[in-house]
């Protein structure tokens, strides 16, 4: 579509209005809510992205490079370098712990701006129920076109109004903050979720390797039955031959298999740990989600309801304004008993 702006400007020129002007949007002029929503919504995002650059290598299978990696300087350091290089279980083990502290955080930071949000709805509504209660002049037209003390003006309406619209707003700001963290939490625990997988696999296809090496190949069952007799004389012959070197070999390589079992069953304990916790703030996140879903959509039908309210009492005052009330009967009897009393005091 083509930009018209100009001709437009020139039509308003004509009719002494005045001519649009682009609006720059600034971060500087928001308020602190806005301000904290969307520097949470930046470090959301910068781990994301973070996480998704990281997933090929962390969940790469392949084994470490002979040669030793070169290191970068601190600022060639990226993203990009992270993703073309081999992680060590170590490094992997760190990204994890790093990446959960940082989600923890997130969601700290989610619920502080969402009670504070809380706490200044609470505090705006006391506000306006107390401006209400406190009478005076208020309270007298009120009384005077035939309401109640309590009944609430046309401004009020508006205002009720005004305040439903930007607690949805920024009620829908929270749940997008919420959605978010956890889609964050769930590509960090699908990563890890996989890395167990492989550690498992690995850790049988090791042990499979290892059987398949210390058993000697046999043609078959019955072939296996005729021959042990004759494994076993070799056997007899064969445990003499093995010198106290060989025998101290075997048992080293066995304590080097069982301390790599050992290693790889406590990285995956780990693991289990850090993905339980995953796990649970994102059991969290789906119930504040559902909670703030249903609370959103309360808002925005409250807010067509006052929206209709307003119309309605609109009506409903001017009807008041021009049907008579008993107070303002009052007033003008009172009114013109009083003139009365001066016309007759003056002339008589």
């Amino acid at each position: 579509m083509a930009n018209i702006t100009a001709a437009f400007n020139t039509a308003l020129k004509a009719h002494n209005a005045p001519p649009v002007t682009s609006h720059r949007y600034s971060i500087d002029r928001l308020d602190e809510f806005l301000k904290e929503a969307y520097s949470i919504n930046a470090r959301i995002a910068d781990l994301t992205a973070y996480l998704r650059a990281i997933r090929p290598s962390y969940l790469s299978t392949a084994p470490a490079p002979r040669r030793p990696q070169r290191q970068n300087s601190a600022d060639q350091k990226s993203t990009h370098d992270a993703t073309q290089r081999h992680l060590s279980d170590t490094e992997r083990a760190s990204i994890d712990a790093e990446a959960k502290t940082v989600l923890r955080q997130l969601h700290a930071a989610v619920e502080r701006i969402s009670q504070t949000e809380q706490i200044r709805q609470d505090t705006a509504s006391h506000i306006a129920l107390r401006k209400r209660n406190q009478g005076g002049l208020g309270a007298i037209g009120r009384r005077a076109a035939g309401g109640a003390v309590t009944a609430k003006s046309a401004e009020e309406e508006m205002e009720e109004a005004r305040q439903k619209m930007l607690n949805a707003h920024r009620e829908s700001i929270v749940w997008f903050l919420q959605a978010k963290l956890r889609e964050a939490g769930t590509l960090q625990a699908t990563m890890m979720e996989i890395r167990i997988q492989r550690e498992v696999e690995k850790s049988k296809s090791v042990l499979y390797k290892a059987k398949s090496s210390s058993v000697p190949s046999a043609h078959g069952f019955d072939a296996a039955l005729d021959s042990e007799k004759t494994a076993t004389q070799e056997q007899e012959r064969a445990e003499p031959q093995l010198s106290d070197e060989q025998m101290q070999l075997f048992a080293q390589e066995n304590q080097d298999m069982m301390k790599h079992y050992q290693d790889t069953l406590d990285q995956v304990r780990t693991a289990e740990r850090s993905l339980i916790e995953i796990s649970e703030l994102q059991s969290t996140l789906v119930t504040n989600l559902t909670e703030q879903n249903e609370h959103i959509e309360q808002l925005v039908q409250d807010s067509f309801f006052t929206t209709e309210n307003v119309g309605r009492g609109n009506r409903e005052l001017k009807r008041a304004s021009e049907r008579p009330s008993s107070a303002r009967i009052l007033f003008h009897s009172t009114c013109a008993f009083c003139a009365f009393l001066v016309v007759w005091d003056l002339i008589f």
